[in-house]
């Protein structure tokens, strides 16, 4: 039997995937409205064996989520980011 804890993050986790399921699903779409070529290069990075990834930054100031492609050598490409937190005025 899991103990709290470990319920506590199977539980996050299956919701961290439906939401990032759903994030990746509007970001596609976005991309799609995009007239800078941005989604024919992300097309081909994919054809030629790339994936793609959605990252959480965690960062106090700053965090932030992006989107990249990323190949067999680790190397990554980004295609959008979301700030984590809108910016405030002061």
């Amino acid at each position: 039997m899991m103990d709290k804890i470990e319920k506590r993050i199977d539980a996050a986790a299956r919701a961290f995937n439906e939401a990032a399921s759903e994030l990746a699903e509007a970001m596609l779409a976005r991309l799609a409205t995009d007239t800078t070529g941005m989604a024919a290069k992300v097309q081909q990075a994919l054809s030629q064996g790339e994936r793609m990834l959605i990252a959480l930054e965690m960062h106090p100031e700053t965090p932030a989520i992006w989107w990249s492609t990323i190949d067999d050598y680790q190397h990554m490409r980004r295609i959008m980011t979301i700030p984590g937190a809108m910016p405030s005025r002061h």
